[in-house]
């Protein structure tokens, strides 16, 4: 046996630890040196799995901030090693050049520019002997720069009589004398705030250097009166989306100023303190609605409030989640489907120290994903995709489980440590995390949530939190009308627009809307 080089470090599994243990146990050292041996001993495997540990939890924090996907990080750490590409290999170019033809713009002007010496049936100057035909207008789009919103000045012209002074005042259209904004304002604003996260006093120092003053109070107040219009189609935005059979759900810390003056009550009360932020995404087929609620309530409790309004008669829905208890719900049935990939996201987080063990079950969870994108490569019904799954993706997890229960009945990892950790919670959570073999249109992760809660992450980062539990309403509202629109390639301005132009007609057939 060659001498061990001081820089390698020794991998040493817990069967050799235990032969070590009774060796010592057994040698001829005093009692003192004993203790003293095997102290050591616990200390450097205490010492080591800390440090897996502290890796893991480093590489999770690093990811969150560094706000950048698995595949980037790969692709940062190839272009950074000189021998992975070839100087001489040409780039491709990038999917995203920033060009786009004139059909993916909505013009809002049209101007025509006729031809300025030729007419169409005039004869050709070029052969004298062809006529003119007209033929489609070319398409040329200029880039107009303007405030997003504007102010538009109204003179209503004023007589006054020379004999007794009275003064006539013109009469202004209805619209302009019941409100000071247009509806397309509300829209904007709505659209600014909610969708993009524009807190309100970075539209107004936006409006303000464009002669256009819009203070942060006067903006609230055009999203309350919106709110007042469009409530009645979230209503029933929220009846259609708990009939539905697929939900995604998620949920992420907020932040109500209102509910922090009852922190200190509500502890000594021993009520929950917390408030967070739920987003929950209901799918029938192709069809999406995207919904946010804001309060103490958690993921599941909000998702067994939605789903009061269901039909008792209707088949249970599939719940996708992660395996957070928050998630679950005892009120309603529910076919629970858990998130595959945050059980691929712990061996991603421990592959350093672990490097063989990850690389197992990642291998074969990327089977499983490969097998989802060819399903919906060629667009299979919900049976289809199931009866392919069962046939190409049951091996891979039965290798998973295989392999998973193998590495905790070896005894060679301590179950503190962050691979053991890996292996059980795939073991605790494998019936949902199998789900999409069993029932089908069961999905395999939560991604579509988890960005949807972005949108929501974004608005918190800028505007940090609600003022009042009335406000958290109208942004859960607005917010969750925006989103939907979003998703079904709708212009969410133009459709709040419409909703405040035929506001009685609304309230009376909010169905219609």
């Amino acid at each position: 046996m060659g001498k061990q080089d001081k820089n390698e470090i020794l991998d040493v599994t817990q069967e050799e630890l235990k032969e070590l243990r009774q060796t010592i146990e057994k040698s001829g050292f005093s009692e003192r040196h004993k203790a003293i041996l095997l102290t050591l001993i616990e200390e450097i495997v205490s010492i080591k799995n800390n440090a897996a540990e502290k890796r893991a939890k480093l590489k999770r924090i690093r990811r969150m901030f560094k706000n950048s996907s698995e595949k980037q990080q790969q692709q940062d750490e190839s272009s950074q090693d000189p021998e992975s590409k070839p100087e001489s290999e040409p780039k491709p170019r990038p999917k995203n050049h920033g060009r786009n033809g004139h059909d993916k713009y909505r013009p809002s002007e049209v101007t025509a520019h006729p031809h300025q010496e030729l007419q169409s049936g005039q004869q050709c100057p070029e052969c004298n002997h062809g006529t003119l035909v007209r033929l489609k207008p070319g398409k040329v789009i200029r880039i107009v720069g303007n405030a997003p919103l504007e102010a538009h000045l109204h003179e209503p012209e004023r007589l006054r009589c020379g004999g007794c002074g009275k003064v006539f005042t013109a009469d202004l259209p209805k619209e302009i004398a019941q409100s000071k904004a247009d509806a397309s304002a509300n829209s904007i604003v709505a659209f600014f705030h909610y969708a993009m996260g524009i807190p309100f006093y970075r539209l107004a120092a936006i409006q303000n250097k464009m002669g256009v003053p819009l203070p942060a109070s006067t903006q609230y107040e055009m999203l309350e009166l919106l709110w007042t219009q469009v409530a009645p189609v979230f209503k029933i935005l929220l009846r259609i989306a708990a009939g539905w059979p697929l939900m995604f759900l998620d949920d992420t810390p907020s932040k109500v100023l209102d509910f922090i003056k009852e922190k200190e009550a509500r502890k000594k009360a021993k009520q929950r303190v917390g408030v967070f932020t739920t987003a929950i995404i209901a799918r029938n087929g192709e069809r999406e609605i995207h919904l946010f609620f804001t309060g103490r309530k958690h993921a599941g409790e909000n998702l067994g409030e939605l789903l009061s309004k269901r039909d008792e008669n209707s088949s249970p829905p599939i719940q996708m989640s992660d395996a957070l208890s928050s998630n679950l719900i005892n009120d309603h049935l529910t076919v629970v489907a858990l998130c595959l990939v945050h059980a691929r996201r712990n061996f991603i987080d421990c592959e350093d120290d672990y490097e063989d063990e990850a690389a197992y079950i990642i291998e074969r969870i990327g089977l499983v994903f490969k097998n989802e994108r060819h399903a919906k490569q060629l667009k299979m019904s919900d049976i289809q995709r199931l009866e392919y799954h069962r046939q190409n993706s049951s091996k891979p997890m039965d290798e998973i489980r295989a392999y998973a229960e193998k590495q905790i009945k070896s005894g060679d990892y301590e179950p503190n440590s962050p691979i053991f950790q890996a292996f059980e919670y795939l073991l605790k959570h494998w019936p949902g995390l199998t789900k999409f073999l069993e029932a089908p249109g069961a999905p395999i992760d939560n991604n579509d949530s988890e960005r949807l809660i972005k949108r929501f992450i974004l608005y918190r980062k800028n505007s940090l939190f609600y003022k009042t539990e009335n406000g958290a309403k109208v942004g859960d509202c607005l917010m969750s009308l925006v989103q939907t629109c979003i998703a079904a390639d709708e212009n969410p301005i133009d459709y709040f627009t419409q909703l405040q132009k035929n506001s009685q007609h609304v309230a009376k057939n909010p169905q219609l809307w």
